[in-house]
């Protein structure tokens, strides 16, 4: 499907719009969610996967109802949503926020909202998303890109674990948008190696969703020693092979001690323990993906002394290159 076969299909009214167009009392589909829905206590219902979610099933894309309020609820899985066209108005967690299209949140299983209903122009696409897929692909997959990744990712965990929920102003992304339509398009066309290619997409999308988020943390004044912190990694990442801590803090205008103890601070890291990790992950990917032997590789990683390299790899890994290599070579 293209974008306009796509919206013309997300435009389509479904059986409950069509009700509700018709006349029915609102008191009456009210009824109807809540003896379909559970209570979870405190006013509000749980969505339970196995209403929404095939056995089996890690992704499915639904297009929310229109024309009616949705009652504060949460869910036992994780919902993304993805404002197609016009403008949202949901209560989060006692916090009315009104999204706009190209907007994305991004909701736990604690997360309690309610959606105020929608005009004709409001097209919501929610992505369901099992928790185990969503932990595996967002919080195992990411931090393997890099040192800034990794911080990226652990924010956006703290936060989540905070207030339950993500907020992604993503209206100014081009691709965010072009992922999305890809992922509804594979959806609703159900080709041949659907759910694989939903999944390579949901991890790019995250990868986009991530640079969403770091953009938006630069914009603000309020937060510029966590600016400083992604300057500081992105130094660290891009030159781990040959920076030492005087030659950071002189590009920075800082002194070592402080800097190192600024890195100490916000990721948990010291300056030598980041450059070590940064080194290590080279290590482990050529590992990986080449038959390069261990005295043209270690140079590459940033290393001059090969003892301390295989003291360094045994302390993280637990075991030798050569193992390493064995149990996670890629076949080429």
């Amino acid at each position: 499907m293209n974008r306009e076969e796509l919206d013309r299909h997300l435009r389509q009214s479904t059986p409950r719009e069509k009700e509700v167009l018709q006349g029915i009392p609102l008191e009456e589909l009210h009824r109807q969610d809540t003896c379909r829905f559970a209570k979870a206590g405190q006013g509000t219902y749980l969505f339970e996967e196995s209403l929404f979610m095939a056995p089996g099933e890690k992704i499915v894309v639904s297009r929310q109802d229109r024309y009616v309020e949705v009652l504060p609820h949460q869910h036992d899985y994780i919902e993304l949503c993805y404002l197609w066209s016009g403008s949202c108005s949901q209560t989060i967690e006692g916090k009315k926020i009104v999204t706009g299209e190209g907007d994305v949140c991004i909701f736990d299983t604690q997360a309690v909202h309610s959606i105020e209903p929608g005009g004709e122009n409001d097209i919501l696409v929610n992505i369901l998303m099992s928790r185990e897929f969503f932990d595996s692909a967002f919080l195992s997959r990411m931090p393997r890109q890099g040192i800034v990744s990794e911080f990226l990712a652990e924010s956006v965990t703290k936060s989540r674990k905070k207030q339950h929920y993500l907020y992604f102003k993503a209206h100014r992304n081009s691709r965010v948008r072009e992922i999305m339509e890809e992922i509804i398009s594979e959806y609703y066309t159900r080709d041949i190696g659907m759910e694989e290619v939903m999944e390579s997409y949901v991890i790019i999308l995250f990868t986009e969703l991530l640079r969403v988020w770091r953009d938006e943390t630069r914009k603000q004044a309020s937060v510029s020693r966590e600016v400083q912190i992604l300057e500081l990694l992105a130094y660290i990442e891009k030159n781990y092979e040959t920076c030492t801590l005087p030659q950071m803090g002189k590009a920075f205008g800082m002194h070592g001690n402080y800097l190192t103890a600024l890195l100490k601070e916000k990721t948990g890291r010291s300056f030598v323990e980041h450059v070590q990790e940064q080194r290590l992950k080279k290590a482990r990917t050529l590992l990986e993906t080449t038959e390069l032997p261990l005295s043209e590789l270690i140079p590459l990683c940033g290393y001059n002394n090969m003892n301390f390299f295989y003291r360094k790899f045994r302390e993280a890994e637990g075991c030798t290159p050569a193992k390493y290599r064995k149990e996670h070579r890629h076949t080429l």
